[in-house]
């Protein structure tokens, strides 16, 4: 079972060659998450983070119609 949560994209950084981001789950604090699972996320994309690690980037223009 996966508790994973979402949050919000909010910094992009290179540890040491490792991709991770800055995520702004709406706690009030920044939880560090790896990219190496989705490379292609960008500061601002909505995004599902497990385990500190970032698994998918929602496409919030989706369901907007």
């Amino acid at each position: 079972m996966c508790l994973g949560t979402t949050g919000v994209v909010t910094s992009l950084r290179d540890d040491d060659g490792v991709p991770m981001a800055l995520v702004d789950t709406g706690t009030g604090q920044a939880v560090p998450a790896c990219l190496l699972t989705c490379p292609e996320a960008l500061a601002g994309d909505t995004v599902l983070i497990h385990s500190g690690y970032v698994l998918q980037v929602f496409d919030t223009k989706e369901n907007s119609a």
